[in-house]
């Protein structure tokens, strides 16, 4: 389906040039991945391409997937070149190095049947992965903790049975991770807070679709589409709660020291009936969720957009572009 089409970039540089300034960095560690799709019956595959680079260096990773395989979703270490690819409908993991070499492999549904009803997500630490699993015909999500090298260090069961998602602190020592049940029309949901030893010692009554950790990693700060939820790593209790403040949808938040920065977006569908997003706003909260200010985004149309840190600076990642906001007062 064919969205509108894009108004031109140059616009969304004009609207920020009095306010933000920008630069253009590259990470560490970087990965770019590509589908070439073809296959149309059995017998016939589609391929599946990771590159991995460092400065001038590339290692490429080459999977070939049955015409009826869903592709992988994948998770990646700029700091340390770790591509973790998920392949959720058969079950397996696949943590692969700088190198583009396998390290280690998992089947968390072994002997199960294949399944679409089925979680696994994860969240990428400096050591460690947290992994998010769940599965329809299972009584409870799980967590998983492993180190990069393949070590497992723990599991834990979530309260409910489907995963949602998950969040691991910068430091290691808290993942937040979402569980919910659906009873007829009674939705039971769950943020629960986790221990670097995989003990549950908070619950929040929150079904989040992301979870960012402050930069001294004593606040989370939890969104869904309506509502930001701050909670505190400490007393592992809720500490504030605000709505959104436009028409939009939040769909992405990120921490500034100890600003919390929330992307609010209009929510549009094409005559096709396929949704997309438009004009964004930013609005910059304090750790009280107190609105510091706000600036909208005009004329600009998006599928996707991602906001992340880079130092001390923020990320928007949209159409394509990638903008380095070096100053958000």
């Amino acid at each position: 389906m064919l969205l509108p089409p894009m108004k031109p970039f140059r616009a969304f540089l004009v609207l920020f040039t009095s306010t933000f300034f920008f630069s253009f960095s590259s990470a560490q560690y970087t990965v770019t991945t590509e589908k070439i799709d073809g296959a149309k019956r059995g017998g016939e595959f589609n391929t599946f391409r990771a590159m991995i680079s460092a400065g001038k260096i590339t290692n490429t990773i080459m999977i070939q997937l049955p015409y009826d395989t869903p592709y992988p979703a994948y998770y990646f270490s700029e700091e340390k070149g770790i591509l973790i690819l998920v392949h959720s409908f058969d079950g397996w993991m696949d943590v692969y190095s700088e190198k583009g070499k396998k390290i280690w492999s998992q089947n968390f549904f072994k002997d199960m049947p294949s399944n679409y009803e089925r979680t696994i997500s994860c969240a990428v630490g400096t050591s460690s992965i947290a992994i998010l699993t769940s599965d329809v015909t299972l009584p409870k999500a799980k967590v998983h903790k492993y180190l990069y090298n393949g070590a497992k260090q723990w599991e834990t069961e979530l309260p409910f049975s489907i995963g949602m998602d998950i969040s691991m602190s910068p430091d290691e020592q808290t993942i937040i991770a979402g569980s919910y049940f659906v009873l007829e029309d009674e939705v039971r949901q769950s943020a629960a807070i986790i221990d670097s030893k995989g003990a549950i010692n908070g619950n929040i009554d929150f079904l989040f679709r992301k979870a960012v950790f402050s930069d001294d990693n004593k606040l989370a700060a939890l969104y869904s589409g309506q509502e930001v939820v701050i909670v505190s790593t400490e007393t592992k209790k809720e500490v504030t709660r605000a709505g959104k403040k436009t028409e939009g949808t939040i769909t992405d938040i990120i921490w500034n020291s100890n600003t919390l920065i929330v992307q609010e977006s209009e929510v549009k569908t094409t005559p096709e009936q396929a949704v997309y997003f438009a004009n964004p706003t930013i609005i910059l909260y304090s750790e009280e969720l107190k609105e510091i200010s706000r600036q909208r985004i005009e004329n600009t149309d998006f599928k996707t957009s991602l906001l992340s840190k880079k130092g001390s600076n923020i990320q928007l990642h949209i159409n394509g572009n990638t903008i380095t906001i070096t100053r958000l007062r």
